[in-house]
C-alpha cells in the first residue's frame, strides 16, 4: 500500500501495479496520518496529531479488523511508530515513548496489547535498526544523536557477526545493510565516515566476499577530509547538549570558527557522517561547530519541545553556550567567530549576534525566515490546518513575542556585517523574508551583501549557483573573518 495526498480530513491508501502503472484504492482514512500495513498489505496502524500537537493513534488489532480502534496507552505509551510486522502478521517492531523521554524499541502485540521492551538509551532516540535477512528478527539498533553507536541485540546471530565483521574490515566508519536478494544469500549494504561520503557494496555470503559497486562522490578524497569530533556541553540550564566540532586539517589549538545552527529548528540534528558544508569550511581554514540544542531530534518528544516558541531565545542560548564551550576548551579564537546557516539556520545567523551582541565578527544567512509574524502570511507552512497549528504552538502567535523574536524586527541591533542569500522561488521561506530582511539592514544603514537567483528555491541546486553562493561566502568571510 501506498498514501497519497494527505488532506486536513483523510489520508488515501492505493494498491499500485508498478509494471502497468495503475492504481486502486484500499482505503480512505478519515484524520490519517502515517499508515503501516502488515505483510498482508492489510493496513493495521496510522498515526497522526490533534491541533495542538499531541498524538492520535489507531490501529486494527485483528488483520479481520474493520473498525480503527485507540491504542491503549499501556502499549504504544504516548506515542508509537511502527517498524515493521513480523511474519506472523500479530507482533510488531515499534519505537515507543512513554512520557516524551527518547523512543526505544519494543516488541508488541496488537491482538493481546501487550509489549515488551528490546532497546533504549536514557538520553538518545533509537535511529536505526538491522534485520537479519530479507525478513527475519532484528540483530541490532543504531543512535546518532551524538556519536553513532550500534548496540547488538542478538550478538550471537550471524547476520550480527557478519556486520561486526565488516565493521572491523571497514574501521573509523558505519556499516548499514540495506537490502537482500529474496534468499537473503547476497546483500547491500552502504559504509560512510565523518570523511567518507558513502560507498555501496554488495557481499555474497556464499563467497564470504564483498564487491564495491559504487562511490556516492568519487571525486572526494577521504584522506583529504577533516575529521568529524563529537563533542558535549552542559548549557545555561545545565543539560546535556550534544554537537559536533571539525578542526581544519592538521591544525590544533584556537581556530577562527564557523558556528553552523542547523534548520528546523525542532526534530532536526545534525548527525556525524560527511557534511559538504563543513567540509568546505574547514578546507578554507575554519573550526566548524554544530549544535543540537534543545529542539532538535534524536532525544525525545520533552527535549524537541523544550524550546517550543523560543526560536529566538532558549535554541539561541543554546548556540551561545556552544561557542562559549569552544572558546573555553581553546578550539576556537574568540576574537574570530563568525556564524552561517540555512533555513532555520538562517534565522539563527541573525537572530544570535542580536542576543550576543559582540560575539560575532560576521553573520550569513542562506534561505532563512527572518519575521516571524510573515510565516502566517506566506509560506507553505501556512498552507494547511497542521501548518497553521504548528505555527501556533511551536513558534506562537503573541504579537510582541514575535516581534521580539524576529531579526528583522531588530535589524539596528545587529552589530556584524550580514551576508543574505536567497531564491526567489522559496517556497518554505518566500522572497518576502529576504526583502524584508534586506529592507531593515538598509533603514538601519548596516552593512550586508546579498546574493538571489531567480530560479532557485528553499537552498541553491543549480551546480553554477552553488559555485557561486560558495565563492561569496569564501570572500564574505575572508573579508571579515580571515583565517589563520
Amino acid at each position: 500500500p501506498w498514501s497519497s495526498g494527505r488532506s486536513d480530513t483523510k489520508v488515501s491508501v492505493y494498491r499500485v501495479d508498478t509494471h502497468s502503472g495503475t492504481r486502486k484504492l484500499v482505503e480512505a482514512i478519515p484524520q490519517g496520518g502515517s499508515v503501516d500495513a502488515d505483510n498482508a498489505g492489510t493496513l493495521r496502524f496510522t498515526a497522526t496529531s490533534d491541533d495542538a500537537g499531541n498524538p492520535i493513534l489507531r490501529y486494527r488489532p485483528k488483520a479481520t479488523d474493520t473498525a480503527w480502534t485507540p491504542v491503549p496507552t499501556t502499549m504504544a505509551g504516548r506515542d508509537m511508530g511502527v517498524l515493521f510486522f513480523e511474519k506472523d502478521d500479530n507482533h510488531a517492531i515499534a519505537i515507543i515513548s512513554d512520557k516524551g523521554e527518547p523512543e526505544a524499541l519494543y516488541r508488541v502485540d496488537f491482538a493481546a496489547g501487550t509489549r515488551e521492551r528490546l532497546a533504549g538509551n536514557d538520553l538518545l532516540s533509537v535511529s536505526g535498526f538491522e534485520r537479519s535477512g530479507i525478513d527475519g528478527p532484528m540483530f541490532a539498533v543504531s543512535y546518532d544523536g551524538a556519536k553513532p553507536k550500534i548496540d547488538y541485540i542478538d550478538p550471537k546471530s550471524e547476520f550480527a557477526q557478519l556486520h561486526a565483521g565488516l565493521m572491523k574490515l571497514f574501521p573509523g566508519e558505519m556499516v548499514e545493510f540495506i537490502n537482500y536478494t529474496k534468499d537473503s544469500k547476497k546483500l547491500l549494504f552502504f559504509v560512510y565516515s565523518d570523511r567518507h561520503p558513502g560507498a555501496y557494496y554488495v557481499f555474497d555470503r556464499t563467497t564470504r566476499t564483498p564487491q564495491m559497486l559504487f562511490e556516492t562522490m568519487e571525486w572526494i578524497n577521504p584522506a583529504k577530509m577533516a575529521p568529524m569530533q563529537p563533542v558535549e556541553f552542559k548549557n545555561k540550564a545545565g543539560e546535556t547538549i550534544f554537537g559536533f566540532y571539525t578542526a581544519p586539517s592538521g591544525k590544533t589549538g584556537p581556530q577562527p570558527l564557523v558556528v553552523m545552527p542547523h534548520g528546523g529548528p525542532f526534530g532536526i540534528h545534525d548527525s556525524w557522517g560527511y557534511d559538504a558544508d563543513v567540509q568546505f569550511l574547514a578546507n578554507r581554514g575554519y573550526g566548524v561547530l554544530q549544535v543540537n540544542f534543545r529542539g532538535s531530534g534524536g532525544r525525545g518528544e520533552k527535549f524537541q519541545t523544550s524550546t517550543f516558541k523560543q526560536w529566538g531565545t532558549g535554541i539561541q542560548d543554546d548556540i551561545a553556550d556552544g561557542v562559549r564551550w569552544a572558546i573555553a576548551n581553546n578550539v576556537a579564537d574568540a576574537a574570530k567567530v563568525c556564524i552561517y546557516g540555512a533555513s532555520f539556520g538562517g534565522y539563527s545567523a541573525l537572530m544570535n549576534p542580536i542576543r550576543n551582541p559582540g560575539m560575532y565578527k560576521c553573520a550569513i544567512g542562506y534561505a532563512g525566515v527572518y519575521d516571524l509574524a510573515e510565516m502566517y502570511k506566506s509560506g507553505d507552512t501556512n498552507d494547511s490546518r497542521q501548518g497553521r497549528s504548528y505555527l501556533g504552538y511551536a513558534v506562537g502567535s503573541d504579537a510582541k513575542e514575535l516581534t521580539a523574536q524576529s531579526p528583522a524586527r531588530r535589524a539596528e541591533e545587529i552589530d556584524v556585517p550580514v551576508l543574505l542569500i536567497h531564491g526567489k522561488n522559496d517556497f518554505r521561506a518566500p522572497i518576502d523574508q529576504y526583502n524584508l530582511m534586506l529592507a531593515a539592514m538598509d533603514k538601519a544603514k548596516k552593512p550586508v551583501e546579498s546574493l538571489v537567483k531567480a530560479n532557485e528555491g528553499h537552498g541553491f541546486f543549480d551546480p553554477k549557483n552553488q559555485t557561486e553562493a560558495y565563492q561569496k561566502i569564501e570572500a564574505f568571510l575572508l573579508k571579515y573573518n580571515p583565517p589563520n
